[in-house]
This record gives C-alpha cells, sequence and structure tokens, in this order.
C-alpha cells in the first residue's frame, strides 16, 4: 500500500472511513423500498441478497444504503469550511479511500445485525462524489452568510448549496446575499425557501434581475393551479379511468402543493425586494356537466376554459 507520510485531510480522512464502517444500517424506509419493488425482505432473503456480489440489484440498494446523509454532512461542513479541500486533496482522499479495505455489518433498523460485507470499491467512489468536497462556495455570498445567517443555521445551508454546486452569476450572487441578509433564518420556512429558489438561481439568465424569474415561476405554478382546480372538478363528475379513456391526463402536483410553493415566492420576493405580484387565485364554480363524456374536445375545453 502506499504511504502517505504527510496529510494534510487527515482530520477529514477518518471520518469519513468511520461514517462508512458505520453507515450501514437499513432504514424502515428502505424496507418498504424493497418490498415494493424486489421481495419481502425477510432478513434470511436479505442477507442472501447482500452476499450477491454479481447482482446488479444488490448493487443499487448499497447505493441506496450508503447514500450521505444531511447530518453527517452538517458534522463535515466546519471543517471544510475552515480547511477547503482543493480538487487535488479530492483526488488524494479518493484514492486512500479506495485503497483502504472497509468491512462492516449490515444491520436492521433496530440495530439487530444482518450479515458482513466488504464495501464495494464503486459505493466508495460514489459516496466521496456526492459529498462535492472541493466545492467552494462565492465569497461575498460566504460573507452574506456568515453575518446574515444564525451560527447554528449557518452549516445547514452551506450543505444545502454544497449539495446544489451552485455557481452563481452576478445577479445570482447579489440576489442570494439579499436574501442572506434580509430573511430571517429562524422562520419555519427558511429552508423550503432557499430549497426553492437554488434551482431558479441555475435556470435564470445571469443578466437578469431575480424578481423576474420568481414572478414568472409563480405565474406557472398559477396556471398549473388552475388546470388542476378543473381537473378536481372534472374529478367529481367522472372518474379516472374514463378520463383517461378520453385522454385527460391528471397533473403532476396537488393544489395544496401549488398553493404553498406560491406562498413562499411571496414570502421571498416580500422579504428580499419588498413587494410582490398578486395573481387573483381561480375560485370554486359551480360544477358544469358535460353532456357527452365520450366527447374528448368538450372534455379538454372544460379543463382550459
Amino acid at each position: 500500500m502506499i504511504q502517505y507520510p504527510h496529510d494534510p485531510l487527515n482530520d477529514l480522512f477518518p471520518r469519513l472511513v468511520s461514517a462508512l464502517e458505520h453507515g450501514g444500517r437499513l432504514t424502515r424506509a428502505i424496507l418498504d423500498y424493497i418490498g415494493a419493488t424486489l421481495f419481502d425482505p425477510s432478513p434470511r432473503r436479505l442477507a442472501a441478497f447482500l452476499a450477491d456480489d454479481d447482482d446488479s440489484e444488490r448493487d443499487s440498494l448499497l447505493d441506496l444504503i450508503f447514500y450521505p446523509d444531511e447530518a453527517f454532512q452538517i458534522h463535515l461542513e466546519p471543517l471544510l469550511a475552515a480547511s477547503p479541500v482543493t480538487p487535488e486533496d479530492e483526488a488524494a482522499l479518493k484514492r486512500r479511500l479506495l485503497e483502504r479495505k472497509i468491512q462492516l455489518t449490515i444491520r436492521l433498523p433496530d440495530k439487530r445485525p444482518l450479515t458482513h460485507l466488504v464495501l464495494p470499491v464503486f459505493i466508495k467512489s460514489q459516496y466521496i462524489e456526492r459529498l462535492k468536497l472541493s466545492w467552494q462556495l462565492d465569497g461575498p455570498v460566504a460573507a452574506a452568510i456568515a453575518s446574515g445567517v444564525s451560527p447554528a443555521r449557518v452549516p445547514m445551508v452551506r450543505v444545502r448549496l454544497r449539495n446544489n454546486g451552485l455557481r452563481v452569476q452576478k445577479r445570482g450572487r447579489q440576489f442570494l446575499c439579499r436574501f442572506f441578509e434580509c430573511m430571517p433564518d429562524d422562520e419555519p420556512d427558511y429552508l423550503a425557501c432557499l430549497d426553492l429558489v437554488l434551482p431558479l438561481l441555475e435556470r435564470a439568465r445571469g443578466d437578469a434581475d431575480f424578481y423576474d424569474p420568481l414572478v414568472n415561476h409563480k405565474r406557472e405554478l398559477f396556471r398549473t393551479l388552475q388546470q388542476a382546480r378543473r381537473f378536481e372538478t372534472l374529478m367529481r363528475q367522472s372518474n379516472m379511468e374514463m378520463l383517461m379513456l378520453q385522454g385527460v391526463r391528471a397533473p403532476h402536483a396537488d393544489s395544496g402543493q401549488l398553493l404553498e410553493q406560491m406562498r413562499l415566492i411571496d414570502r421571498i420576493c416580500l422579504g428580499v425586494f419588498g413587494h410582490t405580484e398578486t395573481l387573483q387565485l381561480p375560485m370554486e364554480e359551480p360544477q358544469r356537466e358535460i353532456a357527452d363524456l365520450d366527447d374528448t374536445g368538450a372534455v379538454i375545453r372544460s379543463l382550459w376554459r
């Protein structure tokens, strides 16, 4: 084995090894997934399944079990903030991790041991890649977080940004700085608001005022909400099988989720910009009978009425 007399990451490496050695815990959600997609997850069947090195589905399950959880990432973040990792450091760390033989015990949700295994190389590789250790936070945004976010919240906020891997342009940088300076981080919706804006920032044009993408997204949600409510009206008059035969598709989100997203956008716009755009929400209308449910055109027109 290659020796590393000088290791600039000598605090980070053992934490990664320990996380993997103690990470083989099957959760109730994972067992439910196995039961729904693979087989009845009895302990004997699970142990035999995990012992089969040639089963690709077994590899997919290990990948799910050893996905970095947010609690571990929050644990690492102060170290990464104090000692930033370069791409070269990350590559060296990955080589060391791949060389290290990691033996562990897979445990059931009640902590009972299920089986023992040696962690495959590809699991270690994907684990460290998903941590995005060498991603660096933009300087002005880091300063805005340090000054505008409470110390207890800072690691969680930084992990959200690291997982997104966002590279901000000038306008996005200005918006994020204002977000962290203006939005109270003790509100229950704070992280939900941050999760909402990050993918929008990634798609927004670099030269656009970010107020416009937020409001445009709200308008898109509003249109989808109108369609969802009209679909709900149709469901009270017919059934899903009949509507599917007529070419009507169910919306991808329900009205409650859409309204919540619109509310979060209003909260962000008011907090950061001091104003928002009011849209007249669709009102419940009296049910209209569709005379001929076999008339696809009439059904479609009723959705867009």
